[in-house]
């Protein structure tokens, strides 16, 4: 899968599917020789093919994508909401902030559809996410530091995976 948070044809960059996965939905049920077209035309650009059927392609999106775009369009909703009484806050903002926020650029004529088509979905990330952020915010109240050192920790395990 790939995207930046632009939009349109000026937002087409060279090479942007080498390398990257494409998901095949249920192939048992595809025309054999539109299903020989497309995998040759995707490995031609580069992409390796994943096969999936489409209740799990909507699962699995919801976890790396979907919920993305909702924790950066809240935080960036978040900090303008602060903004609004803190002129200088934005001059603060560096690397880390640029980057957990730049999905909230994307557009709302892109996403609203997307979640309205894998709502269920979407709904059962977010209460996941949700009850994160509440670990994260137990631990901060409580002043329970090892337990904020283990919620870190954990989260760092993510660099097997994504390197």
């Amino acid at each position: 899968m790939w995207g930046t948070e632009f939009s349109g044809p000026e937002a087409a960059t060279r090479y942007a599917f080498t390398g990257k996965a494409v998901v095949i939905i249920d192939k048992e049920r595809s025309d054999k020789n539109a299903l020989e077209t497309i995998e040759q035309l995707y490995r031609l650009l580069g992409m390796h093919l994943l096969y999936m059927d489409a209740e799990d392609h909507d699962i699995h999106t919801a976890y790396i994508s979907h919920i993305s775009h909702i924790t950066s369009f809240a935080l960036a909703n978040t900090v303008l909401e602060k903004e609004r009484e803190e002129d200088a806050i934005f001059e603060l903002a560096s690397g880390g902030f640029e980057s957990t926020v730049r999905l909230a650029k994307s557009n709302a004529d892109t996403w609203v559809p997307i979640f309205m088509q894998n709502k269920e979905n979407v709904l059962d990330v977010l209460n996941e996410h949700i009850t994160q952020l509440r670990k994260f915010k137990a631990s901060l109240e409580k002043e329970n530091w090892d337990y904020l050192r283990e919620l870190i920790t954990h989260a760092n395990e993510i660099k097997r995976i994504l390197k």
